[in-house]
């Protein structure tokens, strides 16, 4: 009797082990399940946070730079990257329709139809339209322009230009996707900060990790945009760049007209000019302005004297938007062209407003006016 007592009661020593064990699973699921509803709550907070952001007015510069989802493409030694197709954003109450081909343009049929004269406008996040409606871009009021001038024929533009693209995404893009598109006239989007010391998406990479956070939690971002906020109550506006960029020129541009540097910025365009005369295909560089090169900081205009030299040597047409917008804020009120947002651009960068689009589009069309041997408009 007293052997069966002793094997039936529980050993002390395994009994107080088997409670701290449980004791330990206990704190660990508790404490696993704290951090759970934390992120949960943190998640729940950063999502509405962000909602707000992107119907506001830093939707586009807090939001839509992160939530852009673009895909690689092209060949492996020359890619670029196009929006996932048949996507909708809106930032800013402003619509963003992508379309099957992963651009922010109507739809459009290849081969073209008939009595239809095609121009393709490939260029970065000044042609695709940053901060304003498809309509306003400067290459959907210069298709409607051109219709009005009439002639007898169709006009249609294709948006083709992707936020983060350089001179080098847009030659690779021509190459592989755009000549097929079927144009009859090529017209390149050259922006004066993102097209000189510019790079490309895959240059831009963080650590993948990093990426992963930016791209699939709410809370990443959120923490990181209000610990930026808190340091630049601290230190000042220069801990936000997006919203204080650099003012001075050499941080956009070599401001010696013989640096080497220049020689890396013409390969692509020249690259591009080669195809499209190619596929005999006339082409039209359009130079758009720093933001600074119109205000206080007053930015020297070498790249636009630069570009217009080269351009000129190689017989490309080439329009200049520096002297018009100048003329502009010269005819408008004192300090018209200072401040985040101004008489002509979206933001301090360099996204021109509906205005600045519109002047685009008048330079375009009178330029195609005048050169008959691009379109016949009579």
């Amino acid at each position: 009797m007293s052997n069966q007592q002793d094997n039936s009661q529980t050993d002390p020593q395994e009994f107080g082990e088997t409670k701290k064990l449980k004791n330990i699973l206990v704190g660990f699921f508790i404490s696993f399940l704290s951090v759970v509803v934390l992120l949960g709550g943190l998640e729940l907070v950063a999502y509405s946070w962000e909602k707000r952001t992107a119907a506001g007015p830093l939707g586009w510069t807090l939001v839509a730079s992160r939530r852009i989802k673009l895909v690689k493409t092209g060949n492996e030694d020359s890619p670029y990257h196009i929006f996932v197709t048949d996507e909708n954003y809106t930032w800013e109450g402003i619509e963003v329709d992508i379309n099957s081909r992963g651009l922010r343009t109507d739809n459009f049929k290849v081969p073209k139809p008939t009595n239809t004269f095609r121009i393709l406008n490939i260029g970065d996040s000044v042609a695709f339209g940053w901060e304003v409606d498809f309509e306003q871009t400067y290459g959907k009021q210069l298709e409607f322009m051109l219709n009005e001038l009439g002639g007898g024929q169709e006009f249609e533009v294709i948006n083709a230009a992707i936020p983060t693209w350089t001179t080098v995404d847009e030659r690779n893009f021509l190459l592989d996707a755009g000549l097929s598109y079927d144009p009859d006239l090529v017209i390149l989007d050259f922006t004066i900060v993102n097209d000189v010391y510019g790079k490309g998406i895959d240059q831009q990479a963080q650590n993948p990790f990093v990426q992963w956070l930016r791209d699939h939690t709410y809370g990443w971002s959120f923490l990181t945009t209000q610990m930026r906020f808190l340091l630049a109550r601290r230190i000042g506006p220069e801990a936000i760049p997006v919203l204080n960029p650099p003012e001075n020129a050499e941080a956009y541009f070599p401001v010696d007209e013989n640096s080497a540097t220049w020689d890396d910025v013409w390969e692509p365009i020249s690259e591009i000019h080669q195809a499209c005369q190619d596929y005999g295909l006339p082409l039209i560089v359009i130079a758009f302005p720093t933001a600074f090169q119109l205000n206080s900081a007053s930015h020297p205009n070498v790249p636009q004297q630069v570009l217009y030299q080269r351009a000129m040597d190689a017989g490309i047409p080439y329009i200049d938007l520096l002297p018009t917008y100048r003329q502009i804020c010269d005819d408008s009120e004192p300090d018209a062209c200072e401040g985040y947002e101004n008489i002509l651009f979206a933001d301090v960068w360099m996204h021109p407003n509906e205005l600045g689009h519109r002047i685009a589009a008048e330079e375009l069309a009178l330029m195609l006016e005048e050169e008959v041997y691009l379109i016949d408009l009579k």
